[in-house]
């Protein structure tokens, strides 16, 4: 339904020498095919050149701008927010980091969001949906990229992703980053900067995205469903739902067997 993923704004600029410089609010996908830009999450550094794809999400400070100052890049990006960002999240399939790629990738990747943004624009449902499909397209071929050039890398994040998205009951996240040699307050920074939510809020995320899937698949009743993700009390699950998808389960129930 629409409102798992919602269109904020986007754009393509052929000669862009904006600074963005702020803590984002929402998710955005930032690609460059041409030039070099300067890139910090917090205090991390990156200096890239030709093609690369990196998020935004809700987290570090991001500050990017041309490099030098004065010679332009081009541009393109999307904004968005909604449930479905955290879905991306929890499947392993937003970047954390600058992804750079070839120059056919790089095109190929900047058909698909200027298609994406000319669909979207457009507002109807099945434009909608094409919007959403492309973009995810382009997240599942980063994600496979990624996968074949770095395999191993930060097998921590799998496997404490994987552990939050699977536990019906309460963690003990303390427990958890002993099991990773790290202390409690550096598994939180390390996850917050990795997937710009803290450790409560991919937990209540991955909630929501297996409650909308017992919703859609299955007969089971609302009540039922919120038992066996852990809720004891049916109406706060039903509460806290509304305030994640932006309608209750009943009601997002029925528009799936619409």
């Amino acid at each position: 339904m629409a409102g798992d993923l919602i269109f904020m704004h986007g754009g393509h600029r052929a000669r862009c020498v904006a600074t963005v410089d702020k803590k984002f609010t929402y998710h955005a996908l930032q690609l460059m095919t041409r030039g070099r830009v300067k890139l910090w999450y917090d205090d991390r550094a990156f200096d890239m050149r030709g093609c690369w794809l990196w998020p935004c999400h809700p987290g570090p400070h991001v500050k990017f701008h041309e490099w030098p100052t004065g010679r332009p890049w081009e541009h393109r990006y999307m904004a968005f927010t909604g449930p479905l960002a955290g879905v991306w999240l929890s499947q392993g399939l937003w970047p954390s980091e600058p992804q750079e790629v070839d120059t056919n990738t790089g095109k190929r990747w900047a058909g698909l969001m200027d298609e994406a943004l000319a669909r979207a624009h457009r507002g109807e449902r099945l434009d909608w949906l094409g919007a959403v499909n492309l973009i995810e397209r382009l997240l599942i071929e980063a994600a496979s990229l990624r996968a074949d050039h770095q395999p191993t890398t930060e097998p921590w994040l799998s496997d404490v992703t994987q552990r939050i998205a699977r536990a019906q009951d309460g963690l003990d996240y303390a427990e958890l980053a002993t099991k990773h040699g790290m202390s409690l307050s550096t598994l939180q920074r390390r996850f917050a900067r990795a997937t710009g939510q803290s450790l409560h809020q991919f937990r209540l995320t991955a909630r929501v995205t297996a409650a909308r899937q017992m919703l859609g698949e299955t007969d089971l009743s609302i009540k039922q469903i919120a038992q066996r993700l852990g809720y004891c009390d049916v109406f706060y699950f039903s509460r806290h739902f509304s305030r994640v998808v932006g309608v209750g389960p009943a009601t997002y129930r029925r528009s799936r067997q619409g």
